[in-house]
């Protein structure tokens, strides 16, 4: 079983490889290729990367002839294409960098894959940002897949195309690919560019008294639906092994959580007592949807995945892991 990981120095690509190489998911004779724009400082907690069978090349997925050497060069049995611009904020002030990280990249996987390994089963990742302001009179209920697609900031904007182009290609080529419409993730090793992960850190500073008792945030009125990195990486497993090519997967928790009522839960963590708590306009989004949270029924039907880790277990170990990353 030959993988290949786009983005694999990223967040859900390292947790995406640990889980791979776990006693209980690694695949007999199981060989991994990751590749990653910048892979300087890439390691995998405990895990050796030799013992591993891991090699790591850098590659900008925008340049067409790299990819489709490596594709061509590795013919990967799976391919779970990570890599992309992430933030939403950032897409707003880069727009342009956004389209071209995850349409055109997206698209060089699609081609070489299509070129050199039809066979491959891919797994695109997207975004549940595609689905934008969910318009129901009363209070907004769980987005399903067939929910309309109308995305609200670039970030989205280019996802929205990398799911199309992963639609059209499985219908048009017979490709095994699988799609993701991805939740808010959380969990130890997240960006700070992030909400659960921002206040955390916050959290941590203020504990280790490097920071004033005070979090900075941004609208804590909106919902969002929180699912652990660690039960995403088991749904995108699951998807591509068991899931239906060209169908997209909801990978969420199900639930709903107020910005607010997750802040509360960290400080509830939190060492130092009467944290205040004041609003950073630079955290304000130019358009934040109020309310969007997922029906994972269909991933559970098709797949038998389900979720294991609580909000508060997430939480918890995302402040554990910056209380030990802040010396």
């Amino acid at each position: 079983m030959k993988i290949l990981i786009t983005g694999i120095g990223g967040f859900v690509g390292k947790h995406l490889t640990s889980y791979l190489v776990s006693e209980q998911n690694k695949e007999k004779n199981q060989k991994i290729l990751g590749i990653d724009i910048n892979l300087e400082n890439f390691n995998l907690g405990g895990y050796s990367l030799y013992n591993q069978n891991i090699e790591l090349e850098e590659i900008d997925l925008t340049d067409r002839e790299k990819v489709f050497d490596v594709i061509k060069r590795f013919k990967p049995d799976h391919l779970y294409h990570l890599a992309a611009q992430s933030s939403v904020s950032y897409s707003w002030e880069n727009p342009i960098e956004t389209f071209r990280v995850n349409v055109f990249g997206g698209v060089n996987i699609l081609e070489g894959v299509r070129a050199f390994c039809p066979e491959c089963r891919v797994l695109m990742v997207c975004t549940a940002e595609e689905y934008g302001e969910v318009d129901n009179e009363d209070e907004p209920g769980p987005i399903d897949e067939n929910f309309k697609i109308y995305p609200q900031n670039p970030y989205a904007i280019s996802k929205s195309a990398a799911d199309f182009f992963s639609s059209v290609y499985s219908v048009a080529y017979g490709l095994p690919i699988f799609i993701s419409r991805s939740f808010n993730h959380i969990g130890p090793g997240q960006s700070e560019r992030f909400v659960a992960s921002d206040f955390a850190k916050q959290i941590a500073l203020i504990d280790k008294g490097m920071q004033e008792p005070v979090i900075m945030v941004g609208n804590l009125e909106c919902y969002r639906d929180f699912l652990d990195v660690r039960d995403a990486v088991k749904a995108y497993f699951y998807i591509i092994n068991r899931g239906n090519k060209g169908q997209a997967y909801n990978v969420c928790s199900g639930e709903k959580t107020k910005i607010s009522d997750l802040l509360n839960i960290l400080i509830s963590l939190s060492e130092t007592q009467n944290i205040r708590i004041e609003t950073d306009s630079a955290k304000l989004r130019a358009i934040d949807v109020k309310v969007i949270y997922g029906d994972n029924s269909k991933l559970r039907t098709h797949t038998g995945w389900s979720p294991e880790y609580s909000l508060k277990k997430s939480l918890e170990d995302t402040l554990g892991y910056w209380k030990k990353k802040i010396i």
